[in-house]
């Protein structure tokens, strides 16, 4: 497949340029007929040709190759949906075994390694035997993304990923050391940032630097709160109080709509909490909501704003490698919604009671999950 890209790539460059094989022959110094089998497929340039074939027609090793090592944002979207919509119908090895060639043939494309340590790290918990592998393939293009990508954006974001998982494997002290041990005081740059953009008069870009801190600040709060929530399950007052101001954050955002993803999690630990301290008919209400906003789903699932926050479309599309896609199918994200309450042993004693299997039921059915 090379040898014939190759052979169609020279033809066309010396037919374009107006040149005889006789006059590429005589410049790299073969014979007419070695060109000829070059054109034809039947031959390739001994690899100490390349450079002088490569400058005679302007071009790099990499474009007379027909090699591109790296890929564009749209291209890694586009394999990266793929790439999920194979792990729901194909076998986890399969899709594997070709996501670890496109990553040798990509080695130094760091975007496309840094989606391809989300994709992986996605479905980790369906590898089977293969999950350590897997994980430590993640850590492995992490660090890479981290020592050499230029791009001080990316690099953070591989921090940040490697952190997730040396938590998943055990590892704090690899986690601080990445990410340090303390929490930065408060600057407000976005505001700095939204200001200078007001005396450029570009009042748009100062609006959407606000309304996109805003927006993330707002989710942070909740996915804090859900881990707060776990840390302090012993202490129910504080608990309750928690909860109780969790929500108010939800409803004042309608975040269920907004970022269902978010509030799934945070009345999934609600939950948790609750059956924790054996308040069974508390944890059955959160149950309750966590069905609501999961039934509410509209797939195929899109990041997105809504008419308070609508300057978000945009910096989603131009900010995001993923754009607005789903991280994972929509088959293993609806298995998901459900395996979480079916398959978790701390609602174990809820599953016996007729409202909580019907909830379930329902849940499945609105899903097409029957």
């Amino acid at each position: 497949m090379k040898d014939l890209q190759f052979a169609n790539t020279i033809a066309s460059l010396r037919k374009t340029n107006g040149l005889t094989q006789d006059e590429v022959a005589n410049f790299v110094g073969v014979s007419k007929a070695a060109v000829s089998k070059w054109e034809t497929g039947l031959s390739y340039p001994d690899i100490l040709l390349l450079p002088k074939l490569a400058t005679y027609f302007n071009l790099t090793i990499d474009e007379l190759l027909g090699y591109k090592p790296q890929m564009t944002k749209e291209n890694i979207q586009k394999l990266y949906v793929e790439l999920s919509q194979d792990f729901a119908t194909k076998s986890f090895d399969e899709v594997y075994s070709h996501i670890k060639n496109i990553i040798d043939e990509y080695y130094s494309c760091f975007p496309l390694l840094l989606q391809m340590a989300v994709l992986l790290l996605n479905y980790q918990p369906i590898a089977g035997e293969l999950k350590d592998e897997v994980m430590q393939k993640i850590i492995t293009l992490c660090q890479r993304v981290e020592e050499y990508a230029e791009n001080p954006r990316l690099s953070f974001q591989a921090r940040s990923i490697e952190a997730s998982c040396q938590l998943m494997i055990q590892n704090p002290e690899r986690v601080l050391d990445l990410l340090g041990n303390g929490v930065e005081p408060y600057i407000g740059n976005e505001i700095i940032v939204a200001n200078a953009y007001q005396q450029l008069q570009q009042t748009d870009k100062a609006k959407e630097t606000l309304q996109v801190s805003m927006y993330q600040y707002i989710l942070g709060i909740v996915s804090i709160a859900s881990n707060y929530l776990m840390m302090n399950s012993t202490q129910l007052g504080k608990f309750d109080e928690m909860v109780e101001r969790t929500e108010k954050v939800i409803e004042a955002f309608d975040l269920g709509h907004l970022h269902f993803n978010s509030t799934l999690i945070f009345y999934l630990t609600s939950a948790q909490g609750y059956m924790m301290q054996n308040r069974e008919e508390k944890a059955i209400v959160m149950i309750k909501k966590y069905v609501k906003v999961a039934q509410s789903i509209e797939f195929p699932i899109t990041l997105h704003g809504d008419e308070f926050f609508d300057l978000i479309d945009g910096w989603v599309d131009r900010e995001f490698d993923l754009g607005s896609n789903a991280p994972r199918d929509e088959q293993s994200i609806k298995h998901s919604l459900i395996s979480t309450i079916q398959d978790n042993p701390v609602f174990k004693p809820l599953l016996q009671k007729q409202e909580v299997r019907l909830m379930l039921t329902n849940l499945q059915h609105t899903l097409g999950c029957d």
